[in-house]
């Protein structure tokens, strides 16, 4: 039975958003030639991503998760279900629980798990997951590629990804302080903040102009408030950092990162690379929420308006406050990445009040935020679902023509992605790093 909004107004919509080339503005997913990766290929490769978080508030033991998720402990498909279950249906409301469902659905015609039907998608997934497997998933998402961050064994920007699949984002590993990790990649001596400095310069000279993005994670440790803080203030705490046997407070270590942060701000701006904060809620189990909130980030947007940044998943639940900062900032622009299966409902309503108040050049409407492709997938049906009933929403208020709403379903897939952070120059110079970074391996 249709759903109540699936007039023929949002299916016309929902039509024209499958012809989209989309601009996946965030993955965290495995190569596609190292597939099947660690997560192997049994049902626990399906809960290996956010799910796992919700199910933990359901009160699944973690040593239950584990057994499932480990790809190599020998456990049958049932009896992997058998330890799932029973959470699975407590949580089985949640946009992440829909995500995969809407993926098995999909991608291999199976309604939901039960006991009948986890062997032949473990059957499905060991045929399946190889090579070549995340351009088939992303065809079916209609994906052209995805922004890409991948941890190793590069610390800062990682080329060895399919450029026909990623665009590989430069990634802060230089507030995390491990000195040693920078000095063996880049090759380079640190024996002083100047030699740290000169490193951050080697960084974005190499990688600035074939990364799509630079991509900041501080808020699962830290508060989002950084400090202008001068030099001088923090030298010491450098030093002391690189001493034997001696480890700064951690305030100190604080005001080094508000120093290096505001660094960074500079270097950005200097190389038109687009800086990605994570804002609001923090993956997993128990975080302090407060710390992410992206208001708290104003004195970069003020201090710093040739610089342009990107706040990521809408901040929430403080998606109100992106609505103020995307209008009031020229810099700043709003990025739903993750937003759709946390809570499809806010995500809507957030997409509704930011249609009515920013510029519809500022809004990036889809990131998947995974590290496996089929929820990549799932997420980004949910992203064209919702997406659509805004658009249909706005023709119907008479705020918007189908046409209008037509043109900024495509800003909001693509159009505003690949402008916004540069993409077709920066495509064509990872494109060739690529070639070069292969013939190295």
């Amino acid at each position: 039975m249709p759903a109540a909004y699936e007039t023929d107004l949002y299916r016309r919509l929902r039509t024209h958003l499958d012809t989209i080339r989309i601009v996946d503005c965030h993955e965290h997913m495995t190569r596609d030639r190292q597939l099947p990766d660690e997560h192997g290929t049994t049902i626990g490769r399906l809960f290996c991503h956010y799910t796992p978080s919700d199910l933990a508030s359901a009160g699944m033991p973690p040593a239950d998760q584990a057994r499932v998720l480990d790809s190599k402990n020998g456990l049958s498909p049932r009896e992997r279900w058998k330890l799932l279950e029973p959470w699975y249906r407590k949580a089985w409301n949640t946009g992440y629980c829909e995500c995969v469902r809407i993926a098995l659905q999909d991608l291999f015609g199976v309604e939901d798990f039960s006991d009948a039907t986890v062997g032949p998608i473990t059957e499905a997934l060991e045929a399946r997951v190889k090579p070549g497997y995340t351009r088939q998933v992303f065809d079916r998402a209609g994906i052209d590629f995805a922004m890409n961050n991948i941890w190793a064994p590069r610390q800062v920007c990682n080329l060895d990804q399919e450029p026909d699949l990623f665009q590989p984002d430069m990634l802060d590993n230089f507030t995390d302080l491990d000195v040693g990790a920078l000095q063996r990649d880049s090759g380079l001596d640190i024996l002083c903040l100047d030699d740290f400095l000169r490193v951050i310069d080697w960084y974005f000279e190499t990688y600035a102009r074939v990364a799509g993005a630079f991509k900041v994670g501080l808020a699962y440790n830290r508060t989002l408030t950084f400090e202008d803080v001068p030099r001088d203030a923090v030298e010491k705490t450098f030093l002391r950092l690189l001493a034997f046997a001696d480890r700064p407070d951690r305030r100190d270590l604080q005001a080094l990162q508000d120093f290096l942060i505001h660094t960074l701000c500079r270097q950005c701006g200097e190389y038109g690379l687009r800086m990605k904060f994570h804002t609001g809620l923090q993956s997993g189990s128990g975080n302090i929420i407060m710390n992410s909130r992206a208001a708290k980030l104003a004195n970069l947007f003020m201090k710093y308006p040739k610089t342009n940044f990107d706040i990521y998943h809408i901040s929430y639940p403080y998606q109100d406050e992106v609505v103020t900062l995307a209008k009031n900032f020229p810099n700043v622009t709003a990025d739903f990445c993750w937003m759709w299966v946390i809570n499809p409902a806010a995500g809507r309503r957030a997409l509704s009040e930011m249609l009515d108040a920013v510029p519809a050049n500022k809004i990036h409407g889809f990131g998947g935020d995974y590290r496996i492709v089929e929820a990549a997938y799932g997420h980004a049906m949910i992203a064209k679902r919702e997406i659509a009933r805004v658009l249909a929403e706005k023709v119907e208020e008479g705020r918007f023509t189908e046409d209008y709403a037509a043109e900024v379903g495509r800003r909001l897939l693509r159009d505003n992605a690949m402008e916004n952070f540069g993409l077709k120059a920066r495509r064509a110079a990872f494109k060739k790093a690529a070639k070069g970074a292969k013939a190295s391996r």
